[in-house]
């Protein structure tokens, strides 16, 4: 795993969110993983598309990732699938539990 100088990457990372949630690009040049981090972006337009605030959420989730530690941004596709896993656990919890209806509400 490549470590990064997270005074540097966070800005860099939060300067190419904004250009991308503004549709502005008043640069021309990128580093590599920025390259990369917005092919993964290009590859989840759809998902883009259908949830408005996902962008921005996938920013502070990034944000929290490097204030932990220093090592490259997760992907956006990495991050929708975080959620598609922690939606179905949700899901799945209310059957795990007897004592709950499908609605989650605990029955006494």
């Amino acid at each position: 795993m490549e470590f990064y100088d997270s005074d540097d990457l966070l800005p860099r990372f939060n300067r190419l969110i904004q250009d991308v949630i503004k549709g502005d690009w008043r640069r021309n040049s990128f580093t590599a993983w920025e390259m990369a981090l917005m092919l993964d972006i290009q590859s989840c337009a759809e998902e883009i598309a259908t949830r408005r605030d996902l962008l921005p959420r996938y920013q502070k989730a990034v944000q929290r990732q490097l204030s932990r530690r220093r090592e490259m941004p997760m992907t956006l596709s990495s991050y929708v699938e975080s959620l598609r896993v922690r939606q179905a656990t949700r899901m799945a919890c209310p059957a795990e539990r007897p004592d709950m209806t499908p609605c989650g509400i605990v029955e006494v």
